[in-house]
């Protein structure tokens, strides 16, 4: 019924993570492994052709003697196959992608609930963040393969810039090792803020780091338009507006676009937790806003995260020129606080009153008009935001039933200069 709720199609399918990097390097290691595996078959048979004609002579020979060789080298082989079971369980991780945050959120985790090789990637964020990598001397956690392997986090080990967030993009597995993609915020003294991102291999065998290389990106820790990831992910330009000096673009992930990254004059950033559906006519608007008696400008963004049948989900985003936020209220928690209704059911028949801001509409149903009716009134399944003479508007249809929605409450915004609150919650057209 709904065409678009991604959220609910990956906890539903739990799929495995995707992009998994494979580089020439990689594919030399693979054609290397199977051949070894070919050779290593080849004596296996030739060994177990030997093993069936030798017991037969044994046994003539020796009798009772062999039976006892035997069982322990079957033994042996069943020991064997075991703990070659083992090894070829692949790894994996039990962090969902788009997770993170500050020192406090990583120490705040419980370790002893998490896998060894998790609990790897924790301690490497909260040495990041702490600086205690032990690049240049000093505590260093218990995480590496060798001392060699932290080098490349040399820049981090330093007093400015200091990585303060640390987000998990996303995890490859593979059958003995996993990658962690990571993005590092860091900022200065001034401050001005530095995103980059790094992959870090962490080994089965051991837990411990073996690998960490700087993903090649742009200056702001973005892939380059058009650069393949792990999986064939790209980077999509979402929206381009020169009179604006404005580019949004974000990562492809198959059924969304994430990590949005914004260039809106002479600032960058990127924001992980966006999203947008792929849906080129769905890709963002965006409006320019003029306040504070046009000394502030501010850039408003409405983003879509899901549509279908009877449903559309919108998100509105404000950003400073510097690309801070600024908050805005929540038009289905406000239209809630202020909608009041009732419903009257008798003989057959539904009777909805509907009362906002002084004002009450009516509307009138038999109940074989829809195959099913909610119990109450519910807001939320439409959201719908939209500029109109430096003006933000949002749209929150009431639904009574899947596919009834008799009345719309539009509300007005406004900015106070801290955040934008909603002035204004009236019924949509006539009654």
């Amino acid at each position: 019924m709904n065409n678009w709720r991604p959220d609910w199609d990956q906890r539903l399918e739990k799929r495995p993570f995707r992009q998994q990097r494979f580089k020439r390097e990689m594919m030399d290691q693979v054609e290397g492994r199977l051949k070894a595996i070919d050779s290593s078959n080849r004596r296996k048979r030739w060994v177990w052709r030997t093993a069936v004609v030798i017991p037969v002579v044994m046994v003539m020979i020796f009798g009772g003697m062999w039976l006892l060789d035997d069982s322990q080298s079957l033994h042996d082989r069943q020991g064997m196959d075991g703990i070659k079971e083992e090894v070829e369980k692949p790894l994996h991780s039990s962090f969902e992608p788009q997770v993170g945050g500050d020192y406090e959120w990583w120490n705040s985790l419980k370790t002893a609930d998490l896998q060894e090789n998790d609990r790897t990637i924790v301690t490497l964020a909260k040495a990041l963040m702490e600086r205690k990598l032990g690049v240049w001397g000093g505590p260093t956690p218990d995480i590496w393969q060798s001392p060699e392997v932290k080098q490349p986090l040399e820049r981090y080990d330093v007093s400015s810039p200091w990585v303060f967030e640390v987000y998990l993009v996303n995890t490859f597995e593979f059958d003995d090792h996993i990658v962690y993609r990571l993005q590092l915020f860091s900022r200065d003294s001034i401050p001005n803020i530095y995103f980059e991102m790094i992959d870090v291999n962490v080994e089965g065998g051991t837990n411990k780091i073996s690998e960490i290389e700087i993903t090649e990106t742009d200056e702001i820790g973005v892939p380059g338009e058009g650069h393949p990831d792990y999986n064939g992910e790209r980077t999509v330009v979402l929206k381009e507006d020169p009179p604006l000096d404005l580019r949004m673009t974000g990562i492809s992930h198959d059924d969304m676009i994430r990590s949005l990254h914004v260039k809106y004059g002479d600032a960058e950033r990127t924001f992980i937790h966006w999203s947008n559906v792929p849906n080129e006519s769905y890709y963002p608007e965006v409006a320019e806003l003029q306040v504070n008696e046009g000394k502030e400008k501010l850039l408003a963004i409405i983003l879509t995260t899901g549509y279908g049948t009877e449903m559309y989900e919108s998100e509105l985003k404000v950003l400073r020129t510097e690309l801070t936020e600024v908050s805005a209220a929540n038009p289905v928690v406000v239209a809630s606080s202020m909608l009041t209704s009732s419903i009257s059911v008798k003989e057959g028949h539904r009777t909805y009153e509907f009362t906002l801001a002084g004002e009450t509409r009516t509307f009138e149903y038999e109940d074989a008009d829809a195959g099913f009716w909610f119990e109450e009134p519910g807001l939320g399944s439409i959201v719908r935001y939209w500029v109109e003479g430096n003006t933000i508007y949002a749209s929150v249809p009431v639904q009574i039933s899947p596919a009834t929605f008799p009345v719309s409450i539009r509300l007005r915004y406004a900015y106070d200069g801290a955040v934008f609150s909603v002035v204004e919650a009236e019924f949509e057209g006539e009654e």
